[in-house]
């Protein structure tokens, strides 16, 4: 039973009859949020119970439990990133069979930041976090492979085999898009734009959006095309924690609770601007996920940042590499699969 989708009057009754000491009953009994959206989901505002799973709106997808999120985490920190090659233009992408998912987002939205934290490093070639607006000018494809090994290199010196050639089955390429909006050109976004919609290996694309400033035009721009276009996405807010955490300190009970209740609303709000941008009379199924790439909301100083496991469920989902429901990497089976022989 779920005690938060209860009315506030048979909550506070359950609690003070079955459980007067629960930490929860203090914030029942004297304050109560309700979601302006029905699909939003009732949170306890505890900050050591604050789940991004929680706050991340599924509509596509089911959320992640905690062997899956384990999962995650160790895969994307079974080995350290391997940067497979750089682009300027389409034309330059190298042919490949592996999985691959774009990050892209206005300049300077904490895109770099958000891809170290994915990573699990501190600051990865390529990936620079810079204060300045558009310091990515190419598309970088960085190679994960959850512990597997890339192939031999060549004995031969006076051959240097690319390291995609040698990329073993079994990972996924992640893609850093240049950024869009202000500081960045004109080309890169036409060469982008070839990109997401061309790719073969593309499997989805999550673009960042400030949770401080929110939506700006640029944003809807790119993700109404993307709605438009059929081309699976899912929106990611970063820097959730300027709005949760507003002070060095974690806020209290009823502060979170409120803080939260206004992430939610910000989350409806980008819902139906994009639904009102489209036009066509129909609500938009697209996941949003809430993150921080700088801090742990877990009220214990940890070193997981928040909502970045939920983001590499997210990335192994659309790849097709998730795990079952106890965290074991699953079996790909061919029984009852057909291969017909050319004649």
């Amino acid at each position: 039973m779920d005690l938060l989708r209860l009315p506030a009057p048979l909550r506070r009754a359950l609690l003070t009859q079955k459980w007067p000491n629960h930490p929860l009953y203090r914030y029942l009994a004297t304050e109560t949020y309700t979601p302006s959206n029905d699909n939003l989901q009732q949170l306890p505002p505890s900050p050591r119970l604050l789940s991004p799973s929680q706050i991340n709106t599924y509509t596509t997808s089911q959320p992640p439990n905690t062997s899956q999120l384990k999962y995650s985490h160790f895969f994307f920190h079974a080995s350290p990133p391997h940067l497979l090659y750089s682009a300027s233009h389409f034309r330059h992408f190298p042919p490949s069979s592996i999985p691959e998912v774009a990050f892209l987002g206005r300049s300077n939205v904490g895109k770099s930041s958000l891809l170290n934290a994915l990573f699990g490093r501190s600051n990865i070639k390529d990936a620079h976090v810079s204060k300045r607006p558009g310091r990515t000018r190419t598309m970088n494809g960085f190679g994960v492979t959850g512990g597997l090994l890339l192939g031999a290199a060549p004995a031969e010196l006076q051959v240097k085999d690319a390291a995609w050639k040698r990329f073993p089955r079994g990972g996924l390429v992640v893609v850093d898009m240049p950024g869009y909006g202000s500081g960045s050109r004109e080309d890169w976004g036409k060469e982008a734009l070839k990109y997401l919609e061309q790719r073969k290996q593309l499997r989805r694309t999550f673009v960042l959006v400030d949770a401080e400033h929110g939506l700006k035009m640029s944003d809807v721009a790119i993700l109404t095309h993307l709605r438009r276009k059929g081309i699976g996405h899912q929106i990611v807010l970063s820097k959730v924690d300027k709005l949760l955490l507003r002070g060095t300190k974690l806020p209290g009970p009823l502060r979170m609770g409120r803080e939260v209740g206004k992430l939610q609303e910000m989350c409806a709000r980008v819902r139906e601007t994009l639904d009102a941008e489209a036009g066509d009379g129909r609500q938009g199924v697209v996941d949003i996920l809430c993150c921080s790439a700088e801090k742990s909301l877990d009220g214990k100083g940890g070193h997981r940042k928040f909502g970045v496991d939920e983001i590499r469920w997210s990335v192994l989902s659309a790849c097709g590499m998730e795990s079952d429901e106890t965290g074991q990497r699953k079996r790909r089976s061919l029984d009852g699969v057909d291969v017909l022989e050319e004649t």
